[in-house]
């Protein structure tokens, strides 16, 4: 028999087979390239072939994992109607712990959290890694809340803190519960919550909404135990500052004041937000000292548009809550902004966001912005240094550009020149090019040959100045630059961005003829800016930079106007803040323009014998 005969028997045998189907091992399929794609990132790129390998092979016995991959990608893009539709698709001899978590994940979050619920309670935790787990915990408790079932709510975010160790999940997970316990859990809830979860955060804060209650019911005595009670316990949490406030009241018959602080301290933005927090407490302690107490209800913004207008709702509910002091961010200030402007109550905000004084006459701002900075150094730079001419590099960046408007719009008003305006990438490190041209030469020219015998005076600089706004360390870069590439004998302007520990030992020697502006001079002669630093070194054990005299300021001038304001009320409290001048700050006397911004006199710094100095 010869081969052709033979090769078309075995044509006709493998015909004859049952058409099951399968996939080749072969790298090349569909649902291996797509499942590839999938692991490498590319998710847009895998959904088209995972879609392939499913329309091709439907019933073969790998397809599941098409399925899976593809509701993973959906839920991930929130797109959860396909998700639970590919979910559905994976036969019940494939479905695993992780396929009846995505789906009770999704059936949660489109609004159907009864069989989302009942799903994810038949997972066992052994069965999922960490972060599934934090995931079928959180779902779980939004589950709850939607159907009502707060104790069960509550049940599940103890378990969530009992599990996780970062600040930011912990604070929502509190913010969560005080929410339930201040707003929708029952007499009878609440009290089960203050025993069941006694000697933690929740239980404190359960026995603190407990006393509220009690003073509303017209039952101070019994207020007073549960509140003493909470005071009494070693166990931190972050209403206790509400309990402090509570006790007062009861104790003087309701004249308690106190003042909201909004501030990151959870989130990406912590670090700052702690280091405001810091300098307020500092005001706080000595104005307690010396004036009727002033309790401050520190809420967590966690930098969160969302999360702040929630909080500037409930401190604006409390009828002893003067004022609110932060956020410190962008998009949590505007959005606690538009709240507070809403709600009738006085903020004063530490962020730089544009145009944030704007939303309305409840709004005022104390912060360095770029327009300040922009109006001091050429105030300076005009009037006490008869400079007329100026050249701007700065980095191509949303601040750089910014600042360098906000220079240049003020040299402009005040009648100066700007001769040249360069910006760089913020990687940059050879700046000819950008130096070439702020003096009105080709860049693309090369360089001609240097005769160190040639005679001749060097040729005048274009400007009188030039402006600089960026940090220590492109400053090291760029101010060496600057007399190599043949741009000599000027003085360089800076933002208070150069205002670092770094600025000395990288630039100090290249910035002998340089001027800067601050918020805050540490080593300032002032005796109260001393004063200041003393006091807070003794405190903390470190010296206060320019977050921490922040917050020292504003907190300050809040509690000032609890003193002067009488009667002291909301409106008057702004009326206060509109009206003030000259209050003596450590980051510069400070007032408020009719437009509710700052208008301070920021501090001058330059270098002379390698130390920093203030010119004013």
């Amino acid at each position: 028999m010869n081969r052709a005969i033979v090769a078309a028997l075995l044509l006709v045998f493998i015909a004859a087979l049952p058409a099951h189907r399968t996939f080749a091992a072969d790298s090349a399929t569909p649902l291996r390239q797509g499942l590839e794609l999938y692991r490498s990132g590319t998710l847009e790129q895998a959904v088209p072939l995972l879609k392939t390998a499913i329309a091709q092979n439907p019933d073969a016995s790998e397809v599941w994992q098409a399925h899976l991959v593809l509701a993973r990608i959906y839920y991930q893009q929130g797109k959860l109607a396909e998700a639970l539709a590919e979910l559905g698709a994976i036969p019940p001899e494939h479905r695993n712990p992780e396929t009846r978590l995505l789906e009770g994940l999704a059936l949660i979050k489109t609004g159907q959290p009864a069989p989302g619920v009942d799903l994810l309670l038949g997972l066992q935790e052994s069965d999922l890694n960490g972060i599934q787990q934090q995931k079928r915990l959180d779902a779980l408790t939004r589950g709850h809340l939607r159907l009502e079932r707060y104790p069960e709510a509550l049940f599940f975010i103890h378990q969530s803190l009992r599990s996780s160790r970062d600040p930011s999940r912990i604070s929502n997970l509190l913010q969560q519960a005080h929410t339930v316990f201040k707003d929708r859990a029952s007499d009878a809830e609440l009290a089960e919550a203050a025993f069941l979860y006694q000697g933690t955060p929740l239980g404190q804060d359960a026995l603190l909404q407990q006393a509220w209650r009690q003073k509303q019911a017209g039952h101070p005595d019994q207020a007073l135990l549960l509140v003493n009670s909470v005071l009494n316990s070693p166990v931190q949490f972050p209403f206790r500052n509400d309990a402090e406030l509570l006790s007062q009241q009861l104790s003087d018959g309701g004249a308690s004041r106190a003042l909201g602080v909004l501030l990151p301290l959870s989130g990406r933005f912590s670090n700052y937000g702690r280091m405001v927090l810091k300098g307020m407490e500092l005001a706080l302690e000595m104005h307690n000292r010396q004036a009727s107490p002033v309790v401050f209800l520190v809420r967590d913004s966690a930098g969160d548009p969302t999360l702040s207008a929630q909080h500037v709702a409930d401190l604006a509910a409390l009828p002893q809550v003067f004022g609110i002091v932060g956020p410190l961010t962008g998009s949590a200030s505007e959005s606690a902004a538009h709240k507070a402007q809403q709600k009738q109550i006085p903020l004063l905000t530490l962020s730089q966001r544009a145009d944030l004084p704007g939303v309305g006459s409840w709004i005022f701002r104390n912060s360095l912005t770029s327009e300040m900075q922009a109006r001091r150094l050429v105030d300076y730079a005009l009037n006490q240094r008869q400079l007329q001419s100026f050249g701007i590099l700065a980095p191509d960046t949303r601040l750089g550009r910014e600042i360098s408007q906000a220079f240049a719009d003020e040299v402009h008003a005040r009648g100066g020149r700007i001769v040249a305006m360069q910006n760089y990438d913020p990687q940059t490190t050879d700046f000819r090019r950008q130096i070439k041209l702020l003096q009105g030469k080709n860049p693309d020219r090369p360089e001609p040959e240097k005769d160190d015998t040639a005679g001749g005076e060097a040729e005048p600089p274009p400007f009188d100045a030039l402006f600089i706004p960026d940090t220590p360390d492109r400053l090291a870069l760029i101010a060496p630059q600057l007399p190599f590439y043949g741009l000599s004998n000027i003085t360089l302007l800076g933002s208070a961005s150069w205002d670092t520990p770094d600025l000395l030992p990288k630039a100090g020697q290249y910035l002998q003829k340089a001027v800067f502006v601050s918020g805050f001079f540490r080593y300032s002669p002032y005796p109260f800016v001393q004063d200041f630093v003393d006091r807070f070194f003794e405190r903390y054990g470190t010296e206060p930079s320019l977050l921490e005299a922040q917050g020292y300021d504003v907190a300050g001038i809040m509690l000032s106007l609890l003193e002067q304001q009488v009667p002291a009320n909301r409106e008057n409290i702004g009326r206060g803040l509109m009206r003030m001048r000259n209050y003596p700050g450590v980051t510069g006397a400070t007032g408020f323009t009719p437009a509710g911004d700052a208008d301070k006199l920021l501090y001058l710094l330059g270098i002379q014998d390698g130390t920093l100095v203030q010119l004013n």
